[in-house]
């Protein structure tokens, strides 16, 4: 009761752990507070806040729905675990304009094994992350990020990395 009359004294306060909790927003704007986690350097937490998705996938629905816990199930804006699991998770985003040179850099928190194909101008840059060793495969040269941050560079072809 105290926060809603401080509501509506326009008082708001956080009641969250800024360090340790993520605020949860519908389907359709989560995808504004992954890339503030990722943004913060926590892109290792994206992960855990996928699973938030899997409440979709019951009664033999396999889309996204419009809202957590009510509206109607299939919603390509509510498709959040996409673009993260290719961008953050396995980490692989474009380094300069088309794709020219591709960055890589995964961020699989608490995932043992992670592989992915991502489609580029140029063709698929296929990534495996297993055992903190990361392989990648790519039609481009590769700037690839390691978990501490330090950078470096590959020709176009089979690479390989530590996480």
């Amino acid at each position: 009761m105290t926060k809603i009359v401080e509501h509506s004294q326009g008082i708001y306060r956080i009641d969250w752990d800024v360090e340790r909790e993520v605020v949860l927003a519908e389907p359709f704007f989560s995808y504004v507070v992954h890339d503030a986690v990722a943004a913060a350097g926590r892109a290792e937490r994206l992960p855990e806040l996928l699973r938030r998705w899997s409440v979709f996938l019951h009664d033999g629905f396999d889309t996204f729905g419009e809202c957590w816990g009510w509206g109607t199930p299939v919603h390509a804006w509510s498709a959040t675990p996409t673009k993260d699991l290719v961008w953050y998770v396995l980490g692989v985003t474009p380094a300069e304009p088309g794709y020219g040179t591709v960055r890589v850099a995964p961020r699989p928190g608490a995932i043992e094994r992670v592989t992915g194909a991502v489609p580029t101008p140029h063709g698929l840059v296929r990534v495996k992350v297993e055992n903190n060793q990361v392989r990648v495969d790519s039609p481009v040269p590769v700037r690839f990020v390691s978990l501490n941050g330090d950078e470096s560079a590959a020709s176009a072809g089979h690479s390989e990395f530590t996480l």
